[in-house]
């Protein structure tokens, strides 16, 4: 696959894209939030047999931050001084830009591990857990104010030999979380 020629380098303002993914995270918590009340026919709801529930897609998230949000904690820890200007990587800006929402958007597959299809799951769990990944990840995302958004190497679940910066990182999981949070909805509204 070539990257450089789908992905090019992303440089922006570090404060500005903090302040940007703190935004989608705090609306996808509010948007969860308000889903709280529903009845379970409406958190099973698939619109095709293909497609997943609003359950399915929030427990897929619950699988991406059981594995990021460590990681991103210890790559916190580097203690690396903040730069106010963040540059991507080549893959790490493939990436964000793979998940993130766009319109007349096509499907990704995903890897088994992180499909939670025939899965038995309980609905208050999974937004308990959602919630509370979401609430961690916001924190980190502040904790990464004093941060060079340019380091902290971070591994990815898919292969030991990828490893994206902390800009990145933060981007991708801020992008697919509402990119799923986005499928929810549209199931509900479906419904």
């Amino acid at each position: 696959m070539n990257f450089a020629a789908k992905s090019s380098i992303m440089k922006t303002n570090s404060t500005l894209l903090l302040s940007e993914l703190e935004k989608i995270v705090i609306l996808d918590i509010k948007t969860i939030q308000s889903f709280q009340n529903l009845k379970p026919e409406q958190y099973s709801y698939k619109p095709n047999p293909n497609a997943w529930s609003i359950i399915e897609c929030l427990e897929h998230l619950n699988y991406y931050a059981t594995f990021y949000l460590p990681e991103i904690k210890k790559a916190l820890t580097k203690g690396n001084k903040p730069k106010s200007t963040f540059k991507s990587g080549i893959i790490g800006n493939y990436f964000a830009n793979l998940v993130k929402l766009k319109e007349n958007d096509k499907k990704h597959k995903t890897f088994k591990t992180m499909n939670p299809v025939n899965k038995q799951l309980n609905q208050n769990d999974v937004i308990s857990d959602f919630l509370k990944n979401q609430e961690e990840l916001l924190s980190l995302i502040i904790a990464s104010n004093k941060n060079n958004l340019n380091k902290g190497k971070v591994a990815v679940t898919f292969t030991q030999f990828i490893k994206l910066n902390l800009g990145d990182t933060l981007r991708f999981m801020v992008y697919h979380n509402q990119r799923h949070v986005q499928q929810a909805v549209n199931n509900l509204n479906n419904h």
